[in-house]
């Protein structure tokens, strides 16, 4: 081969798993951009000096929430179109609950100093964190109270982005707080959603823990999909509770549709290509899904409030067959659910709970996790 043809081909070669940007002081920086296997809104890219973060915005395609350069010593100079961080983070904020179950599987809640309604929270070390006062509790998630947030002085505050313009963090940039928005729930699949733990490795110092927790947990789950596939019968489900007039179901390609699919049970609308919730009427429910095998998701506290909710209730299959689910096993007297914190982290054990469920003869000796029968 000549040698000038040799050379086109390896640039080409490189090029191709690389990508070139432009800073407004017209530097051009070589960055090898990491490979997600699931997760959408989300990148990672490598610079020979830092890393530059991107949180894509779901909403609008080709437009971002956040823009981050990441180095380890101050001294770098990054470009000015996006927000320098100094990583590992020491002292953080959060706003949800799916954020300290990234964290504490990660070990790493001791870096929260601040989070939103902390005493609603399952973690024990959150819990204790709070009661001991070493955890300032930050307001409602809807109405944060901005200035003890400014008096923390977090090196960043983890917020949960939403479609809709949000004044509370439009008001956090204007006080020079670093805010990294998270979309994680935003993502189609439950593995995606899983996939966001590699943001937290990153920021958080432990890349390495992050990527062996989330392959280990792939490998699990992907090894309950061929198990539930073993099955000799497809049992039916439903899920959840009407609220104020309007039953929400998954839809089709939700990450609780995928789950469904995954546990291997005859859900209705699996074939539905929608990833949000399906606003229904009660008239709707109860022709589809009154002869569901399996109600999940049930949001009382025992059968007897589940039957007051609507007369029509006690005629549903799954009533009459006390096949009845809620996802309230780990929980705390005020109102902490580990389901709302660890299971966007570990869906394998969601789905280990679904595949108990609906075919308890694929685990016979094993227990669940987060789902338990309604008393």
């Amino acid at each position: 081969m000549p040698k000038k043809i040799y050379y086109i081909l390896l640039i080409c070669c490189f090029c191709a798993c690389s990508n070139y940007h432009k800073d407004t002081n017209q530097q051009t920086i070589l960055y090898q951009t990491d490979s997600l296997q699931y997760a959408q809104h989300f990148s990672i890219a490598r610079a020979s000096n830092h890393t530059l973060l991107t949180i894509h915005n779901p909403w609008n395609k080709g437009q971002v929430l956040g823009k981050y350069y990441l180095v380890q010593h101050d001294s770098i100079v990054t470009p000015n179109d996006g927000i320098k961080l100094l990583i590992p983070l020491q002292k953080i904020c959060i706003q949800s609950a799916p954020h300290i179950g990234y964290i504490d599987a990660l070990q790493q809640a001791n870096k929260v100093i601040g989070a939103c309604s902390p005493q609603l929270f399952y973690n024990p070390t959150i819990v204790e964190s709070y009661n001991n006062g070493k955890l300032a509790h930050l307001g409602d998630a809807y109405q944060m109270n901005l200035e003890k947030i400014v008096l923390l002085s977090p090196q960043a505050i983890f917020t949960t982005a939403y479609p809709q313009a949000d004044m509370q963090t439009t008001r956090l940039k204007d006080m020079q707080i670093s805010v990294i928005p998270t979309v994680e729930w935003a993502e189609s699949t439950i593995l995606a959603r899983a996939e966001w733990i590699k943001i937290w490795g990153l920021l958080l110092g432990c890349e390495q823990q992050a990527t062996i927790l989330f392959n280990e947990m792939t490998h699990r789950y992907n090894e309950l999909v061929q198990l539930a596939k073993t099955a000799t019968t497809q049992p039916s489900i439903m899920s959840g509770l009407p609220y104020k007039e309007t039953w929400y179901m998954p839809g089709g390609n939700s990450f609780m549709g995928q789950l469904f699919k995954d546990a291997n049970v005859n859900y209705y609308y699996s074939n539905n290509t929608e990833t949000n919730s399906l606003p229904l009427s009660m008239e709707s429910v109860w022709y589809h899904f009154h002869t569901a095998n399996i109600w999940v998701g049930i949001d009382a506290y025992n059968k007897q409030q589940l039957l007051d909710i609507d007369n029509r209730i006690s005629d549903f299959q799954a009533v009459k067959n006390n096949k009845l689910y809620h996802y309230r096993k780990r929980t705390t007297p005020n109102g902490g659910n580990d389901f709302w914190e660890s299971a966007v982290v570990y869906p394998d054990r969601l789905l280990h709970d679904l595949i108990w469920v609906a075919h308890p003869e694929l685990l016979p000796e094993s227990d669940t996790y987060y789902i338990a029968p309604l008393p």
